[in-house]
Formats: structure tokens, C-alpha cells, sequence
């Protein structure tokens, strides 16, 4: 399995030269382990030649309430992308990146300023979406995907009655998504928060999809397309 490290030696070694941050191997490898099944949790994108870490930009080692970062980047296809890397542990203990006697049950990773959508722009310049729809029950125009993003639905004139109704159906949906993706640890991200209002025959969600990114947009989209009550929905 490809990790976004995959020379730990080089990684310490480069810590040291470009960075003068001493590393500790333990630290690396726990890290690596946690950030990678993370990584491709929230992106839906597996670790391959064109995804890893990069050290360029400035690095960063803060404490904060027990909760300790680091600056670095994801490089994915030639592009540098800056992330914050957070840790805490379960016990109180604050850890150090030179710390040699780690405990990786109770040292917890986590990413901060993640970009699953634009990671897959980046990996797949000519796809319009980081992931394949078939037999929707409207016309769906992409103009632009992040993760801020617009979604305008066009009722179909029979369903023009039904707005409100289909506002509430749609709000539940995401209240249910957040709620099942929190009882599992967060895995698929949450929507951090959307509004929403009706103009003439649309439905227009503005929609800050945080972490959740493409696993969320997907989900949608399905979901919309049951409702079989649109004539095309737009994400701009």
C-alpha cells in the first residue's frame, strides 16, 4: 500500500536539512499511517506516484490547548497544495515530533485546510466530476466545483407547488448525512453549513461542504434525482 511517505529515512533526513526540525522515526511512521487511511478517506483519491507531502512553503510547529501542529503540503500532479497537520492524544500527553516513545493508540492525526474537490480538479484536469453519475432524472450542468459551492435546482413546472416540501426533504438529507458520517468518527466529513432560499422555480443551496467534498456532492446528486422533481440542477 502507497503511503503519502514513502521514504521515511529521506523524510527525516530532509526535515533536518531544509527545515533544521528534528524528527523522530516513531513519529513519522504513526503519522504516515493515521494521515494516509485519512487522506484517502476524505478524498476518495488512493495515494499513487502523483499524490505525496512536500516540505516547501513555510513549516510550522505550534502547541495550542494540548493540540500541536505542522505546516506542510500535498503535492498532488505538480501542484503544491499548503495543509496543517494536527495531533492530540487521548491521555493529555502533548507529543513531539522528536518524541522516540510514541504510543500510536493514543496519538490522534488529523488534517486541517483539506481540499478533496480541488485535489481531484488537480488530478483530473478534463473530468467534470471527481466521480461518475448515470440515469439522473435531471440535466446536470457543472460550472464550477468547490468546496463552497451553489446549487441551483429548476423545478419542474408540476412540482412548482411542492417547493417548500422538497426544501425540507433536502435540509433532512444533509442533517441525515452529517449525523451518519459522525457516528462514524466523521469518515465520509460533515457539511459544515448551507442556507438556502426559493426564487420563482428554483431551489437555491449555498453550501460550504467542508471535508465531505465529493462523497457529499455524489450523494446529492442521487438524491435529488429520486426526488424526480427537477428539470436541471447547476453546481456554480
Amino acid at each position: 500500500m502507497s503511503k503519502l511517505i514513502n521514504n521515511i529515512d529521506l523524510a527525516i533526513e530532509l526535515f533536518q536539512r531544509l527545515c533544521d526540525l528534528s524528527v523522530s522515526k516513531q513519529f513519522v511512521e504513526c503519522a504516515n499511517q493515521q494521515l494516509t487511511e485519512l487522506f484517502e478517506q476524505r478524498t476518495g483519491l488512493k495515494i499513487n506516484k502523483h499524490i505525496s507531502y512536500s516540505l516547501s512553503g513555510e513549516l510550522l510547529n505550534r502547541k495550542r490547548d494540548k493540540i500541536s501542529s505542522l505546516g506542510l503540503h500535498i503535492y498532488v500532479n505538480h501542484n503544491w497544495n499548503p495543509v496543517t497537520i494536527l495531533w492530540k492524544s487521548k491521555s493529555g500527553r502533548i507529543y513531539d515530533v522528536n518524541d522516540v516513545d510514541i504510543d500510536c493508540a493514543d496519538i490522534e492525526f488529523w488534517f486541517e485546510d483539506l481540499d478533496p474537490i480541488l485535489y481531484h480538479k488537480q488530478l483530473y484536469p478534463k473530468a467534470e466530476l471527481p466521480f461518475k453519475l448515470q440515469n439522473l432524472s435531471y440535466e446536470l450542468v457543472v460550472t464550477r466545483l468547490n468546496m463552497e459551492c451553489t446549487v441551483e435546482m429548476e423545478l419542474k413546472t408540476e412540482d412548482l407547488s411542492n417547493a417548500q416540501a422538497i426544501v425540507d426533504k433536502t435540509d433532512k438529507f444533509i442533517d441525515n448525512f452529517n449525523t451518519t458520517s459522525e457516528k462514524k468518527d466523521r469518515k465520509d466529513g460533515v457539511v459544515h453549513n448551507w442556507a438556502r432560499r426559493i426564487e420563482e422555480n428554483k431551489l437555491i443551496y449555498e453550501i460550504d461542504t467542508g471535508f465531505s467534498g465529493p462523497v457529499f456532492i455524489k450523494k446529492l446528486l442521487q438524491f435529488l434525482s429520486k426526488l424526480n422533481a427537477f428539470e436541471k440542477v447547476e453546481i456554480l
